[in-house]
């Protein structure tokens, strides 16, 4: 049986520091940006005790991984910057979770940048009308935030609803904000 390698990389963002964590099949997890190195580091440590790791490697400017990773971290930088930026490229490795979860996450990766959706409205797309605080659960625990936009799903009276990243809903607003810079008010379906 062939060895899981895990690639991370931790790198300064506009916002902060961030890091991903990939492996063979694509993106695991996503760490959205902390004031603390550290604070990435603790996170990444965390998330990857739940998986059974034989391997590890530092996706560094030196390496050869980073290549394939540079485009990504440049995206990500470019995010919080203010750029509008497609992740729709970006492989993702979504095997530990069940059919309904990565239907709700394939539904939130197609919310366009700069619109919200309501958690209603994820539920009914991905073909489960009464399921939406069920959704509210699986974007709890997205491990991809950004790269499946969970800050984009709000609820159906227009208010923000939870948020699980650093700073909880304030990231949130403030993502939410940032994508709508020319727009007054999101627009909810």
């Amino acid at each position: 049986m062939a060895k899981n390698i895990f690639k991370y990389a931790i790198f300064l963002t506009s916002w902060g520091w961030a890091g991903f964590v990939a492996d063979q099949q694509g993106l695991r997890f996503l760490f959205l940006p902390e004031q603390r190195k550290e604070d990435v580091v603790l996170e990444l440590r965390k998330n990857l005790n739940n998986h059974n790791i034989s391997n590890i490697n530092n996706i560094g400017e030196e390496s050869r991984d980073y290549r394939d990773y540079r485009d990504l971290i440049q995206k990500i930088k470019d995010y919080f910057v203010g750029k509008k930026v497609d992740f729709s490229d970006c492989q993702l490795n979504l095997d530990k979770f069940t059919n309904f979860q990565k239907k709700i996450l394939q539904v939130v990766r197609k919310i366009p940048y700069g619109e919200t959706r309501s958690y209603k409205w994820v539920a009914q797309t991905a073909g489960y009308p009464r399921a939406y605080r069920a959704v509210g659960n699986v974007m709890k625990n997205n491990p991809i935030p950004l790269i499946i936009p969970c800050h984009r799903v709000i609820k159906n009276n227009g208010m923000l609803g939870g948020f699980s990243g650093p700073a909880g809903i304030a990231l949130k607003k403030k993502m939410i904000d940032l994508e709508f810079i020319s727009k007054s008010k999101p627009k909810v379906i």
